[in-house]
C-alpha cells in the first residue's frame, strides 16, 4: 500500500508504545509483518538539549524500516528544531503526540492537552511539517464532544498535517472502557488525508473488523502486539484471504529469545534482563503454568537465571505437548 509517500507491505501498524516500542520491540513487529513501526515518544526538548537517553530512544535498525519517530512536546519552536534534528535521522516519517493522556506529559501542555488547545496544536503542526524533510503526521484522541475532531483535525491538515490517527478513546479514559469505532469512521468519511484507526485490536479479526467498519486506512495495534508479534501477519493473511496460522511454540520461545539477544547486544546485561523480563510476561500469556513461571521470573534480575527459567518453562511445556500428542 501506499501511505504518504511511502511503500508499505501491510496496512496494519505498530504504536508507539512508552517503555515497550524499543528497537527490539519493533524489529520483532516488522518480523511479524508490521507495515510500519513507531518509536515510543520523544522528547522534543530532550532531543533540542541532545540529553543521552532521549538520543538512545532515537535510535533505529536498518532492518526495522520504514520507520515513524515520534515527538512530543508544545512549543511550537522546540518541536520545529527537533523535527528538524529527526529529520537527518534514519527514520521515514515524522509523527506528533497528540493523544497522550499522561498527566506528566499533559502538564507540559503536551500530549492531550493540546487539544484543549488548537491554535497551540496547529502552530505546533506548522512548525514540525516546515521544518521536516519528511512527511509530517499526528497521533490523537478523542475530545469530550461529538463534533471535537470537525473543529481539531481541519486546523492541523491545513498546518501541514499528512495523515491522522486516531485512537479512539478520550484523555479521560486513557486506556479503559471501549473504544467508539464509530468516531474512527466518521472521520474517514470526510478527512482528505489517510485516517489510521486505534483501539481494542485485540486480534486479527479485530484489525480486520476495524478497517472494514470504519473504512480507515490503516488500523494501529498497540497492546494486542505486546508477546504476538506475529499479530500484523495474521491480520494481512485475513486481509489478503490467506490461511490464517498461529504461532508454534517454538516460534515463542525463538521469538522471546531474539528479543532478548537484540536488547543484549544494544544495551548490555543490565537492558537485556530487563526488557527479558517484559517479554517473558508477554509471551508467557495464555500458556499453561503461565502465573508460576512470571512469578519466578518477577523474583530474578540476572539474565542468566531469566534465560534458564525461559528455557525450562518452555522444555515443560514441549514436554507436555508430546505427552498430549502420544
Amino acid at each position: 500500500m501506499q501511505f504518504v509517500g511511502l511503500s508499505l507491505q501491510s496496512p496494519f501498524f505498530a504504536a508507539p508504545m512508552a517503555g515497550v516500542s524499543s528497537p527490539a520491540f519493533r524489529l520483532m513487529a516488522k518480523r511479524g509483518g508490521a507495515g510500519l513501526v513507531y518509536t515510543e515518544m520523544i522528547s522534543a526538548v530532550g532531543l533540542v538539549r541532545g540529553h543521552k537517553k532521549t538520543l538512545e530512544l532515537c535510535l533505529t535498525l536498518p532492518e526495522e524500516r520504514p520507520v515513524a519517530l515520534q515527538l512530543f512536546g508544545a512549543d511550537p519552536e522546540i518541536m520545529g528544531r527537533a523535527a528538524a534534528l529527526a529529520s537527518r535521522m534514519p527514520v521515514d516519517l515524522i509523527d506528533i503526540n497528540m493523544g497522550c493522556p499522561a498527566r506528566k506529559v499533559r502538564r507540559q501542555g503536551a500530549g492531550s492537552a493540546l487539544l484543549e488547545d488548537i491554535p497551540r496544536a496547529a502552530a505546533v503542526m506548522a512548525a514540525v511539517a516546515q521544518a521536516a524533510s519528511l512527511p509530517a503526521t499526528v497521533k490523537l484522541r478523542l475530545g469530550p464532544s461529538d463534533d471535537d475532531l470537525e473543529r481539531i483535525v481541519p486546523p492541523l491538515l491545513a498546518a501541514g498535517a499528512k495523515a491522522v490517527c486516531l485512537h479512539a478513546r478520550t484523555t479521560r479514559q486513557a486506556f479503559a472502557g471501549q473504544a467508539d469505532w464509530a468516531a474512527i469512521a466518521r472521520l474517514s468519511a470526510w478527512c482528505p488525508v489517510p485516517v489510521i484507526g486505534n483501539g481494542d485490536v485485540r486480534g486479527e479479526q479485530d484489525a480486520l473488523g476495524m478497517l472494514r467498519q470504519t473504512n480507515c486506512q490503516a488500523v494501529m495495534i498497540g497492546r494486542g502486539a505486546m508477546g504476538d508479534p506475529w499479530i500484523f501477519g495474521r491480520a494481512a493473511d485475513l486481509l489478503a484471504g490467506r490461511a490464517v496460522e498461529r504461532a508454534s511454540l517454538a516460534q515463542r520461545r525463538q521469538s522471546l529469545l531474539q528479543h532478548t539477544e537484540l536488547a543484549l547486544s544494544l544495551g548490555g546485561d543490565k537492558l537485556a534482563a530487563h526488557f527479558a523480563k517484559q517479554f517473558m510476561m508477554w509471551h508467557a500469556k495464555g500458556l499453561p503454568g503461565a502465573a508460576d513461571f512470571r512469578r519466578l521470573a518477577c523474583q530474578e534480575r540476572e539474565l542468566g537465571r531469566l534465560l534458564t527459567l525461559c528455557e525450562e518453562f518452555f522444555d515443560q511445556l514441549a514436554a507436555r505437548q508430546g505427552e498430549q500428542a502420544a
